[in-house]
């Protein structure tokens, strides 16, 4: 598949929900869903805020468009994420049937065996935007870093 300037364009806002997650304090994980009509559903973390460990960009993101949608399957929509998602939301993703997944920034082998073994229905595509991602990441946690060292 060649990437063009809509799916550069719906990563931007998913770089956009990671913003607003970082003036919350959260890890900048920002999320954007889409079908053909366009934008379903835009999340970033909430895992802080809400004190609540399942509220990953992707789960919320997911939660809203099946609302939106009105259906407990996503198999015409396109989820856009900063970050590779982890083990719950790689599962969520395969549950709701989304049908493509692009991620920027990886972040370790550990996922790859998750996506690389995944439903042959859900078509990857990675490292979209990688450097901007990766560069909101790194920022945010050098910061945390720096704001431990000087307590």
């Amino acid at each position: 598949m060649i990437l063009n300037s809509a799916h550069r364009a719906y990563m931007a806002l998913a770089l956009q929900e990671a913003q607003k997650a970082i003036k919350k304090g959260e890890v900048p994980v920002g999320a954007v869903i889409v079908n053909d009509q366009g934008i379903v559903a835009k999340a970033h973390n909430n895992v802080e805020t809400k004190k609540n460990a399942c509220y990953h960009a992707e789960i919320l993101a997911i939660n809203s468009a099946c609302k939106a949608l009105n259906s407990k399957f996503l198999d015409e929509c396109m989820l856009y994420v900063t970050l590779e998602p982890c083990c719950m939301c790689i599962q969520a993703i395969y549950t709701s049937r989304i049908k493509k997944l692009f991620f920027g920034a990886s972040i370790t082998p550990y996922t790859k065996g998750l996506i690389d073994n995944s439903p042959k229905m859900l078509e990857v595509y990675e490292g979209l935007l990688e450097k901007e991602s990766q560069m909101l990441l790194t920022s945010f946690f050098t910061s945390l870093r720096n704001k431990k060292t000087t307590l």
